[in-house]
């Protein structure tokens, strides 16, 4: 008894005292294994009223259908306004309002102008998922062909009922035979991505950022997904690209929070929509779970097998293809600056600023360089696979295969790692900001002095420091230490 009151006091004695965690949250040792511990800033954002979020939903699903049925445009504007109390109050996105309402409102001008200017089955993947909500009069017809198909097919399953899951219980419900509803669909799950991503960051993003700088970081990031052209354009078409993108960064959270029995099946259906789910899924995980050596084994079997296939022109064209994932499509080529692709020409433009200042960051500040390498790392991964898939698709069609040659569509290919590349662009801009600073070395190192005069505040039985910057260990010098994959 004795022995559990001296322990009692001894952890009340470590514990955080009132008040202390108002400002900056807590950041974990980098390469550490323990799970990270959520920031206060994530406890006031989880869903705290599911039933209610529920209710609400199915409410906005019949009004929806009311107000399609008075006017397409009009139904479609008013089930975008009502998503707002639905973020703001049940999912309680405290810090970026105006990231939110800004990127809210171009998302829906911009699916306003595509509702009028194209038509949302412009492919023959789109032309076959469309076809499924005309050949099935109820979803009770649909529901046996798709699980027999699930059943038969497993081991060469096919998207199309697999995809169909998700919107043939929105197009029957609502009695719906129009595909334009689709970009209502897509539109939320466009939403729930970016709530997952947000989340991800809130709670689990370790990384150093500027001190000060973490509520910019996130806006960064919900603007740019919200406002992005492409998540916009292929939100707006009858396509399974968004809802990859989620069960992606959805998958990762699961994974991250040890939820194995529902990742499983989630990563489950998700790779009967895309066989290479497992790469992206896990692509996120190892960037937020800080899997460096892990990262690096997968990216060199990824690359043996690369060579193995293909020989030394896969590798090639998978360092190729790391940097057409910034740049495509190719803002340089005159023939992308058309009214139809301008707009992604000028996202890629950003983008590659974005990666021409990373490398400058890279070299400049050493707090950023665990972030670049694992997202290299999982970027040229993801590199490799769409080599492999692109080499098996045009080999298959009996085309030359040669150096460039990545495959077809790669602006939807990447589509699924696109709000890792958003966060890369966020964290890249948070840090360059620091280049304009007047006498910013001499800033940077009274910060590392602060830094290391502070007493370390216990969270858990250890110590941790309320700083964007890494934590030292064992009480060495900040400027002697190093992430754990450099050590």
């Amino acid at each position: 008894m004795a022995g559990n009151g001296f322990a009692a006091a001894r952890k009340g004695q470590l514990r955080q005292q009132p008040g202390e965690g108002d400002k900056l949250p807590f950041l974990p040792v980098p390469g550490k294994r323990e799970p990270l511990p959520l920031e206060p800033g994530a406890a006031r954002i989880s869903l705290h009223h599911p039933v209610l979020a529920a209710m609400y939903l199915v409410m906005l699903l019949l009004l929806g259908k009311l107000f399609f049925g008075m006017d397409e445009k009009l139904g479609m504007v008013a089930f975008f306004a009502l998503l707002i109390p639905f973020f703001f109050f049940l999912l309680r996105w405290p810090n970026t309002p105006f990231a939110l309402f800004g990127g809210l409102a171009i998302m829906l001008l911009g699916k306003l102008v595509y509702a009028v200017t194209m038509n949302p089955v412009s492919g023959p993947d789109s032309f076959h998922y469309y076809e499924q909500v005309s050949t099935f009069a109820t979803l009770s017809e649909f529901m046996p062909y798709a699980w027999n198909h699930i059943v038969t097919q497993w081991m060469n399953i096919s998207a199309y009922p697999m995809f169909g899951l998700v919107y043939m219980p929105f197009f029957k419900w609502l009695n719906i035979e129009d595909s334009l509803p689709i970009i209502m669909l897509n539109g939320l799950l466009l939403l729930l991505l970016v709530n997952s991503v947000y989340r991800m960051n809130e709670s689990r993003f370790a990384f150093a950022l500027p001190e000060g700088k973490r509520k910019l970081f996130h806006a960064f990031v919900i603007f740019g997904l919200l406002a992005s052209p492409s998540f916009m354009l292929l939100s707006s078409m009858f396509a399974k690209d968004v809802l990859c993108a989620l069960l992606g960064a959805y998958g990762a959270s699961l994974l991250l929070r040890r939820r194995y029995v529902l990742f499983t099946v989630l990563l489950l259906y998700a790779t009967g929509l895309r066989d290479y789910a497992i790469i992206y899924t896990f692509g996120f995980f190892f960037v937020y779970r800080q899997k460096y050596w892990t990262a690096a084994i997968v990216m060199v079997a990824a690359m043996g097998l690369l060579v193995m296939q293909i020989g030394p022109l896969g590798i090639i064209n998978a360092s190729l293809l790391v940097v057409y994932l910034f740049l495509s499509p190719n803002p340089l080529n005159p023939g992308n600056l058309d009214s139809e692709l301008i707009l992604r020409s000028l996202e890629a433009l950003v983008m590659t600023a974005g990666l021409v200042i990373s490398a400058l960051n890279f070299l400049r500040f050493k707090e950023t360089r665990p972030f670049y390498t694992i997202a290299i790392l999982v970027l040229f991964t993801y590199a490799c696979t769409l080599v492999l898939v692109g080499y098996v698709t045009v080999t298959g069609r009996d085309l030359e295969y040669g150096v460039g040659t990545v495959g077809d569509n790669m602006v939807r290919k990447k589509l699924p790692i696109l709000p890792l590349l958003y966060v890369y662009q966020a964290y890249t801009f948070v840090w360059a900001a620091r280049w304009f600073r007047k006498g910013s070395k001499n800033a940077q190192h009274s910060e590392k002095r602060d830094f290391q005069s502070r007493k370390p505040i216990f969270q858990g039985g250890k110590p941790s420091y309320r700083s964007g910057q890494p934590v030292p260990r064992e009480g060495k010098p900040l400027n002697q230490h190093r992430a754990s994959f450099y050590e």
